[in-house]
């Protein structure tokens, strides 16, 4: 049996503010280590926070990534190869940090 399926992106707006395409209105999205992307809220960050033991958030870091074609061809390789696909691409190691763990002791950071 053979059927015809239409695939339609969704309708943009004209409006940058109007809903329209996946991502719906104004709204933080919150990308993991593991690639997993959330809606940005307080429960999910106290949640992402405990899950991973992190007690005084003053040993977190925010940092902002422009992605160009290099760095999505960086992080679509390091993708194959960890599972902490963020760090891995977009966060330096210093010297003397090996792999498994930083100088903090944090195995998962959230960009």
């Amino acid at each position: 049996m053979n059927q015809i399926a239409i695939v339609v992106n969704p309708k943009k707006k004209d409006s940058p503010t109007d809903e329209g395409g996946y991502v719906k209105g104004v709204i933080t999205y919150m990308i993991t280590d593991n690639l997993a992307v959330r809606p940005m809220s307080a429960i999910s960050c106290i949640t992402l926070l405990n899950k991973i033991n992190i007690k005084d958030v003053g040993v977190l870091e925010e940092k902002t990534v422009d992605i160009g074609i290099d760095e999505g061809v960086k992080l679509l390789k390091v993708s194959l190869q960890s599972k902490a696909v963020l760090t891995d691409a977009f966060l330096e190691k210093k010297a003397g940090e090996s792999d498994a763990s930083n100088s903090s002791g944090v195995h998962s950071i959230v960009i």
